[in-house]
């Protein structure tokens, strides 16, 4: 706070702001001499929870998080928009310039019905009420992706074949969306955030109601690959006859694939980043 340096080239939040405000105000110290300068935002799924809690006993504290959740989470529209929308500004995206991490992807969306997944949850959610137990939001995608503890599993809910943060992508679709909501315990010694069924769940008794979500338009599909059966001895030569093949390939490979890594991928915790540079 109180930094007035006119030429700070870069920003960096290692996690989300707690409201828009607070993110503006902080961004906005970068590039103050007008030339060129570099906001970026790592932003993960736990940050939305440990955030919560600090925040859940002022009085619209939560709202304003979700505010900034809801600007991390949005894939497809230009990020000065997003802000000027928030202050009630109005802001043309072709003036953005390519400026920002979305108006400079070159990305289709869709939109994907995501409805059956909210109702396998609220199985989840409803199946835990009744075994007096209280889901955090890692042991809710746990019991949804069939792992953890067994008696928390839903046995007619079929695990979805997503990576893990497209699940996180969608429950958090879910609590801004109000068909999930979070509950907290308070202790002597920390708060914790829980999920639970939200004010919109009973939407989804009428079998018409549906829920979508915007996601990128995909490609690839997914296929799965049987391996020929081999015995051990033979399993033994291809594997050396491979690997002394690519040895003198291996350092060049190995650089090629750190440099196409994003450094979301290299950190302990899985963060997604938001570039908004500033000219």
């Amino acid at each position: 706070m109180g930094i007035d340096k006119p030429d700070v080239r870069f920003v960096i939040h290692h996690s989300m702001s707690k409201s828009m405000e607070n993110y503006y105000q902080e961004s906005g110290r970068a590039g103050r001499d007008d030339l060129k300068a570099d906001c970026i935002l790592y932003s993960g799924f736990g940050d939305i929870f440990r955030i919560s809690t600090m925040v859940v006993m002022e009085n619209v504290g939560q709202q304003k998080l979700y505010e900034m959740v809801s600007y991390c989470h949005n894939m497809h529209k230009c990020r000065r928009m997003l802000i000027a929308q928030h202050f009630d500004e109005v802001w043309n995206s072709a003036a953005c310039n390519k400026m920002c991490d979305n108006c400079c992807k070159d990305i289709s969306f869709e939109k994907k019905n995501v409805t059956d997944y909210c109702r396998d949850l609220i199985k989840i959610l409803k199946h835990a009420e009744k075994l007096n137990e209280k889901l955090t939001p890692l042991k809710l995608i746990d019991a949804w992706m069939g792992k953890g503890v067994a008696k928390l599993r839903v046995s007619d809910v079929v695990s979805p074949k997503l990576p893990r943060d497209e699940l996180e992508k969608i429950i958090v679709h879910f609590i801004l969306q109000q068909y999930l909501k979070e509950d907290f315990s308070f202790t002597a010694y920390a708060t914790i955030s829980y999920l639970k069924i939200g004010p919109k769940a009973h939407l989804l008794n009428n079998e018409e109601h549906i829920i979508t979500m915007k996601v990128k338009k995909s490609t690839k599909g997914f296929f799965k690959v049987e391996l020929p059966q081999v015995s051990n001895s033979e399993a033994e030569r291809k594997m050396e006859e491979k690997y002394s093949a690519n040895f003198q390939n291996i350092d060049v490979k190995m650089c090629g694939n750190m440099l196409k890594r994003p450094h979301s991928e290299t950190t302990k915790a899985k963060k997604r980043k938001l570039d908004n540079s500033v000219d």
